[in-house]
C-alpha cells in the first residue's frame, strides 16, 4: 500500500490527519509530522526519514507539504537529492488529501498517482464563497 506522509509547520498536518479520519476512518500507512517551533532542521530530517522507512512497503510514499519553499518541502528538496524516494506535493489543503486518500486505493505506487489531478482538486475548492452564491439561481443550492 502507498504510504502517505504529511508535513507542516506546526500542527496543520495533524489537523488535515484528524479531518481526514471524519471521512475515512483510521487509516493505513498515514503519518502526519509537524515542524516545532524550536526544532532544529537536522532532527525534523530524522523523523522524516523514520517515517519514509515505516510508510514505504516498496510501493512508495507520497508526501504533503504545506508550502512551497518552506523548510518541511525545503528538507524534503535535500532528501530527494541525497537518494530518498518519495513524491512530494506542496500548498497541502484539506481537498487535497481527501482526494489522496480518495484514490490511493486504486494504484499500485506512489509514481501511478496523478499528481495534476490532486493539485486540481486543491485549487477547486478555493472559492469566494460570496461570490458563488451571488452567481447562483434562486433554486440553486450552495451545497454541493
Amino acid at each position: 500500500m502507498i504510504g502517505i506522509l504529511l508535513l507542516s509547520h506546526g500542527r496543520l498536518a495533524e489537523g488535515l490527519l484528524d479531518s481526514c479520519k471524519l471521512f475515512f476512518g483510521e487509516m493505513e500507512k498515514v503519518q502526519a509530522l509537524c515542524l516545532e517551533e524550536r526544532e532544529a532542521v537536522e532532527s525534523f530530517d530524522q523523523r522524516i526519514i523514520h517515517a519514509l522507512r515505516q510508510l514505504d512497503d516498496g510501493s512508495g510514499v507520497m508526501v504533503c507539504c504545506d508550502l512551497y519553499g518552506g523548510s518541511p518541502a525545503n528538507r524534503c528538496a535535500l532528501l530527494l537529492k541525497e537518494g530518498y524516494a518519495m513524491r512530494v506535493l506542496t500548498g497541502m489543503n484539506l481537498a487535497m488529501v481527501i482526494e489522496l486518500m480518495g484514490m490511493r486505493p486504486r494504484f499500485e505506487r506512489a509514481d501511478q498517482i496523478p499528481a495534476a489531478e490532486l493539485m486540481e482538486a486543491g485549487r477547486n475548492s478555493i472559492v469566494l464563497l460570496n461570490e458563488a452564491m451571488e452567481n447562483m439561481d434562486e433554486e440553486e443550492s450552495f451545497l454541493f
